[in-house]
């Protein structure tokens, strides 16, 4: 059996960290997800020492694990089947984890369906898995269909300095509907949005109208690989729902890729959506290429 000199990362690991990170991401869901300037930015807003561990082997790096806001483990093993060191990453992040809590706490991490070591790994460990995303995909290789707007519902750019506050809104109530939303406060939406990034792009949210309120939202981002964009959020308040709100929402949306150049739009969707949303997707020609679960446990300290 190996034995692995286990220690926090240092700034001289980035690269070692970055190679194995970026090699289990592009098995698990086709692409890096993130580049070496990512995970260095990453890094400066989170302490090495507490948040993070490496494992070496005969100067190797065979493992990497990390702990973001605290209470959300990932591990990164550069043999996917080294459950055996797996395991041991994984005690030490629920340790880090203790340590900082000061009474109960969820545990929360996201894992490919295609990398079944990791799940099983986390299952055996006392994580549940009650909520499965599907990342559906479609190829722009000719115009998209023309949407077809409700009576008396139009479509705009979303307006930096004007619009925060209406498309929040918008946003959260929506999101009231799915069963595994946390309420957001519009300082955390915005956060989550990433609307304070340099890579913001507000020319490719829209909102739908009723006159002057706003009714439904498309919140798209560029992808990090290019030519590739993200249908972040789609919402619809609920009392404009089954007009094909949604549907315009993303046609038009499509439109405006197209002119761009962009080729591929991809997106996350709850597999158990409340309001069908696969369904919807489908019906614009997407379609599922990966699939990923989170993963729960909580904490009694």
């Amino acid at each position: 059996m190996k034995r692995y000199s286990v220690r926090p990362a240092t700034p001289k690991d980035i690269e070692a960290v970055y190679e194995l990170i970026a090699k289990q991401k592009t098995i698990d869901f086709g692409n890096a997800m993130m580049s070496l300037e990512d995970l260095r930015k990453l890094w400066e807003t989170i302490d090495l020492d507490t948040d993070t561990l490496t494992a070496f082997a005969e100067g190797e790096l065979a493992g990497y694990a990390e702990l973001l806001d605290g209470d959300s483990p990932f591990i990164y093993l550069a043999n996917r089947n080294n459950v055996d060191l797996g395991f041991q990453l994984l005690k030490l992040l629920e340790q880090k984890a203790a340590i900082r809590a000061t009474g109960r706490i969820q545990l929360a991490t996201q894992i490919s369906e295609k990398n079944q070591s990791l799940i099983q790994l986390f299952a055996s460990n006392g994580y549940e898995s009650n909520l499965s995303f599907l990342i559906m995909e479609l190829m722009l290789n000719e115009p998209p269909p023309l949407p077809q707007w409700a009576e008396g519902i139009q479509v705009r750019t979303f307006v930096p300095g004007s619009d925060e506050q209406a498309t929040y809104q918008t946003d959260e109530e929506a999101a009231h509907d799915k069963g595994y939303h946390n309420p957001l406060s519009y300082e955390g939406w915005v956060k989550r949005m990433g609307m304070n990034r340099e890579t913001f792009d507000s020319t490719i949210w829209f909102l739908a109208c009723d006159e002057s309120e706003t009714v439904g939202v498309a919140l798209n981002v560029l992808g990090k690989v290019p030519d590739t964009v993200w249908v972040d959020h789609l919402s619809v308040r609920r009392a404009w729902r089954n007009k094909g709100i949604g549907k315009a929402l993303l046609l038009h949306s499509f439109g405006e890729f197209y002119k761009r150049g962009i080729q591929i739009v991809k997106l996350s969707v709850d597999s158990k959506s409340l309001t069908n949303a696969p369904r919807l997707y489908e019906s614009v020609g997407m379609q599922t290429t990966q699939q990923y679960h989170i993963y729960k446990k909580d904490l009694q300290m």
